[in-house]
């Protein structure tokens, strides 16, 4: 296996996915938190995160998060499937999964206090583009027979959901209502049954605060 190390800021975010794939098949690697300020010039245009892979560094967090479900195993199934169609259906919806965030990223760069959170608040509203998708990938969870969200097995989409979309849970996003997930019935479920596999209940027990606290059952 090769040496790995996963880079970025000191929160859960872009990373997250690929920390919890080689988390949850079993792969050491290293979860460093470098000084952007510094490393910054060094790696310019790259961003956090990185993955340093014996030494060579890669950028693209997407990439990174398939790498790491490609080397790892759950239950002895890749969390990337070797299937093409399989994989088509994964990579589908990881991408509707961004979709579903990408209203939420002009949001960090509005200064003013009140004028985000008064655009964060509209991100869910009946209607908007990520309540949309949402919404579709709830229907999409309604319609699985395992409870995952690409065959039967524990894959890339279920952390993009459990990760990503289970963000606006819980009040971590200034101005995004912490119950607005609430009536999509098939993402909570999906989230309680994510959250509760072992490995997914032993690498957030020791981590705090409201980013982590909708990866908890």
């Amino acid at each position: 296996m090769p040496a790995l190390k996963v880079m970025y800021f000191p929160m859960s975010g872009r990373a997250e996915p690929t920390r919890l794939a080689l988390k949850l098949g079993g792969i050491d690697f290293e979860d460093s938190h470098p000084n952007w300020a510094e490393m910054k010039p060094k790696v310019t245009p790259l961003q956090l995160p990185l993955l340093e892979v014996e030494g060579k560094l890669i950028s693209q967090s997407s990439a990174q998060t398939r790498y790491a479900c490609k080397l790892a195993k759950f239950e002895g199934k890749p969390l990337y499937p070797e299937d093409p169609y399989q994989a088509l259906l994964v990579d589908e919806l990881v991408d509707k999964v961004y979709d579903f965030m990408a209203p939420l990223m002009p949001t960090f760069v509005i200064s003013d206090q009140k004028e985000k959170e008064a655009k964060r608040a509209e991100l869910m509203v009946k209607g908007s583009p990520s309540e949309k998708w949402a919404s579709h990938i709830d229907s999409v969870l309604a319609k699985s027979t395992s409870g995952f969200a690409v065959g039967d097995s524990l894959t890339m989409a279920d952390l993009a959901i459990f990760l990503f979309i289970n963000s606006y849970r819980g009040g971590y996003f200034d101005g995004i209502p912490a119950n607005c997930l609430d009536h999509l019935t098939h993402i909570k479920k999906h989230q309680v049954k994510i959250a509760n596999i072992p490995q997914v209940k032993d690498y957030y027990k020791t981590k705090e605060g409201p980013a982590y606290a909708a990866y908890k059952a």
